[in-house]
């Protein structure tokens, strides 16, 4: 089933921005790409959780492009421990590309998990964007 503009509506009105550091710009045939700026917010990752929740519940593999600009970390002070949605679906994710500066990919990589699920994980930096979006399709 192909996520429609109209599922793009409900799930994030106008593309509005989830909170000040993500906006989900694209949602289609498995594929959700998302800009993160500042600082991400548990929020925004547990936002992002759901929308693939709702891909791999009609039998899909996710593929995940984010756009890091501005990025400034994660946000402190909550409880990042929750692994549950890593430990049950993991593997329903197919690919990750994470573009951003360069000084941000180890942590990144660390964060997603690297290395620990079968998920492809790559990190692109700025200039090699339209890269980074052929290769999560691939």
């Amino acid at each position: 089933m192909a996520f429609s503009s109209r599922v793009i509506t409900l799930l994030n009105p106008r593309k509005e921005r989830l909170s000040m550091a993500c906006l989900i710009t694209r949602i289609e045939n498995g594929f959700i790409s998302a800009n993160i700026s500042g600082v991400m917010r548990l929020d925004d990752h547990k936002a992002l959780q759901h929308i693939a929740r709702q891909i791999i519940a009609t039998g899909r593999k996710v593929r995940f492009l984010a756009i890091l600009e501005n990025f400034q970390g994660w946000e402190k002070g909550v409880d990042w421990s929750d692994i549950g949605f890593f430990v049950d679906h993991g593997n329903d994710i197919a690919k990750m590309a994470i573009v951003g500066d360069k000084g941000w990919r180890e942590d990144v990589f660390a964060f997603a998990g690297k290395g620990l699920r079968a998920t492809e994980i790559e990190y692109f930096t700025p200039d090699l964007l339209e890269e980074a979006e052929a290769w999560v399709h691939a």
